[in-house]
């Protein structure tokens, strides 16, 4: 063999290296390139993202609500609820009950007064009629007492309506009366009683005669009836006259 040959053996020979290394690199190529292709997934970190959020937002609930109050039971609230509804009712009825009371005080004052004021004006008229005679006209004025009185002073007058009439007639008698004062002084609304005193001046005129002037103080009692206040008996007491 010629040199010539040896060299074109040898480069032949080397040809035939090189191609059996680029063979031999190319599996590995590939191979590192299927080993690469995986690689994408190392992506899944950001799918792990959630979960870590997750696992934040679960921690954060207990924290939450530890800063809520504790629900109290539902048999609390309800018993709570019947109490305040209880405590109102009491509230109100107390509020009723006083206003009923003082209303009721109220009416009770107001009555009194109105019976103090009625046995006032009674008495006086009553008395002022009791003092009062005219000869003239005894009936008319014995009637008077009478429809003035009632109890045992009715029962007095008349009995002794007969014996009174004729001594005003014989006597000729002309009395008149005016009031000066007078004062409750005890009143039983509920028993139908009263006390009065009343000050009058009387004008006693005899037949033919000058008048005469009297001052008398009299201490009368009246009872309720079914036609009103009216005089159950009375007394006199002589007084000095005002200024005297």
């Amino acid at each position: 063999m010629t040199s010539k040959d040896e060299r074109e053996s040898a480069e032949d020979a080397a040809d035939v290296r090189v191609g059996e290394s680029e063979s031999d690199a190319a599996p590995s190529v590939t191979a590192a390139s299927d080993d690469a292709a995986p690689e994408p997934a190392a992506t899944e970190p950001a799918d792990s993202e959630p979960a870590d959020s997750e696992a934040a937002d679960a921690e954060a609930v207990p924290a939450a609500a530890a800063d809520e109050p504790a629900a109290k039971p539902r048999g609390a609230n309800a018993l709570l609820l019947g109490a305040g509804a209880v405590a109102v009712v009491a509230l109100i009825f107390a509020v009723w009950f006083g206003v009923g009371w003082i209303s009721a005080a109220g009416d009770d004052d107001l009555s009194v007064d109105r019976a103090r004021d009625e046995v006032s004006r009674v008495s006086e008229a009553a008395v002022v009629t009791l003092n009062t005679l005219d000869y003239r006209q005894v009936d008319r004025d014995l009637d008077r007492w009478a429809a003035a009185s009632t109890g045992q002073l009715l029962d007095d007058i008349n009995n002794d309506r007969a014996s009174a009439k004729t001594t005003i007639e014989q006597g000729k008698l002309i009395t008149t009366a005016r009031v000066l004062k007078s004062a409750v002084t005890q009143l039983n609304d509920r028993e139908g009683t009263a006390q009065v005193m009343v000050a009058i001046v009387r004008d006693f005129t005899p037949d033919g005669g000058a008048p005469e002037t009297a001052y008398l103080r009299v201490q009368g009692a009246l009872a309720r009836t079914e036609t009103g206040w009216k005089l159950s008996n009375v007394g006199s007491v002589d007084f000095a006259p005002p200024g005297s």
